[in-house]
């Protein structure tokens, strides 16, 4: 457990107020992507968006749901990064790229498969002499997962830091479909929804437009859909079995995770304190305030918390 420096500026209070305005006011400018396309083995793509440097030291960010390269939180990190001499790949999750992809599977809080196949490729292929990975929310607990399942993680991967991590899946969604619908959830499904409506008549399963449309709340639709797409009996089999909280334990490379403790997605639940106790190498910082993926210093200074801080965690040893 670690303290924590962060305080939100005077204007900003509470969590949700900390969440929403840097999500919608926010501008990063000053920062390009070069695309790089790489294939997988089921005969689908990734998209993978660089900030090219000479370092041999490269940064893989992988964003949250329905977010992409383009989202602020991402460029905002990218730019930082980039600025402190790292070489910047931002993981564009299957059906984020802003291209359709060819098969019917996007992506979902467990698809580790595809942050795999996008380490061993920065790992192989692109001079990188030690990687480290930035997950914000949903890629976050992917990265938790990640680290914590394998059993052999390259000696290339020297740390990680995830940002505003969903640790306990079931409570975040059901926490979320009970909250006031529009200022989240609604927002999120209705992209989820409409992806899936794309994808009709190509499913394993059978599901109608009508039935899709139909769907109002998280759980109903990852009971309903993407633990039908992806393997799991149901919504409570697929939160149990993706989860990262229960992978903390097992990893073994220095990581931070930065959760704040009035993010409004979250319930106690979400938060490893347990767990980050049993693993020496996992760090857990819960700054009283910062909301999700929020952490803004000042909205008029473009100064973000979750930015510095990552810089000082892969910067100090370990």
């Amino acid at each position: 457990m670690l303290a924590s420096t962060y305080r939100p500026p005077f204007y900003l209070p509470g969590g949700d107020l900390q969440s929403i305005l840097p999500a919608i006011s926010r501008i990063v400018t000053g920062i390009s992507y070069r695309r790089e396309r790489i294939y997988t083995p089921d005969q689908d793509f990734i998209d993978i968006d660089w900030v090219d440097h000479e370092s041999t030291k490269v940064v893989l960010i992988i964003h949250g749901l329905e977010a992409s390269s383009d989202t602020p939180y991402v460029k905002g990190m990218a730019k930082a990064l980039h600025a402190s001499g790292y070489r910047v790949a931002a993981m564009n999750l299957r059906g984020c790229s802003g291209e359709t992809n060819r098969l019917v599977r996007s992506y979902h809080s467990g698809s580790t498969d595809d942050v795999g196949i996008v380490i061993e490729h920065l790992l192989q292929d692109n001079g990188c002499e030690s990687l480290m990975l930035v997950g914000f929310s949903l890629g976050g607990n992917l990265v938790l997962k990640y680290l914590g399942e394998k059993t052999n993680v390259s000696s290339g991967i020297k740390c990680a830091v995830t940002i505003s991590v969903p640790c306990d899946l079931e409570a975040c969604a059901v926490h979320l479909d009970s909250r006031i619908p529009f200022l989240y959830r609604d927002r999120f499904l209705r992209t989820l929804k409409q992806k899936a409506l794309t994808r009709i008549g190509r499913l394993p399963f059978s599901i109608t437009q009508q039935q899709v449309r139909n769907i109002r709340t998280f759980v109903e639709f990852d009971d309903r859909y993407t633990s039908r797409l992806y393997g799991f009996e149901n919504a409570a089999d697929y939160y149990k079995r993706c989860s990262s909280k229960q992978f903390i334990p097992f990893i073994r490379i220095p990581t931070l995770i930065l959760t704040a403790l009035n993010d409004p997605f979250f319930t106690p639940a979400c938060f490893p304190t347990e767990e980050c106790n049993q693993s020496s190498s996992v760090f857990l910082e819960t700054p009283a305030e910062g909301g999700h993926v929020g952490f803004c210093c000042g909205l008029f200074s473009g100064a973000y918390y979750s930015e510095s801080r990552t810089l000082d965690f892969l910067s100090s040893p370990h």
